[in-house]
């Protein structure tokens, strides 16, 4: 399915200038969405197209190891951790950004950090690198 025949997610594009002090007291359910599109085929369908491409590009410490063929062990023995320490790591949520850097070296890889900004284009963090 091309951009141009695939089904459109509904979006809210009003402006600022065209929302009401009404519009905030409506209906602040945060299903109401996910409620209109599972009511429509064909948004539904655009939902869970856009939810697959979006897991396509994404990935856990655990999958990039994975991915690149290694072994907790060995990703241990690069990061001088035991097994046991690579696991817990994997599984954390929360963890320095130098942890993380470590571990990406150790699969081969380079960490880059982006943000982004909606009134601007995406700018590359240089986070302990340089001042």
């Amino acid at each position: 399915m091309t951009a141009t025949n695939r089904p459109k997610i509904p979006v809210d594009d009003r402006g600022l200038d065209e929302v009401t002090d009404d519009d905030w007291t409506q209906d602040d359910s945060p299903n109401r969405h996910f409620d209109r599109i599972a009511d429509d085929p064909a948004a539904q369908a655009a939902l869970n197209s856009a939810l697959v491409e979006i897991r396509q590009h994404q990935a856990t410490l655990a999958q990039v190891r994975k991915a690149k063929h290694l072994t907790q062990t060995t990703i241990g023995e690069l990061l001088e951790m035991d097994q046991s320490e690579v696991s817990r790591l994997e599984r954390r949520s929360d963890m320095l950004l130098s942890t993380l850097r470590s571990f990406i070296q150790a699969a081969g890889g380079e960490l880059q950090l982006v943000a982004t900004f909606p009134e601007s284009a995406p700018v590359q963090l240089l986070v302990g690198d340089e001042d």
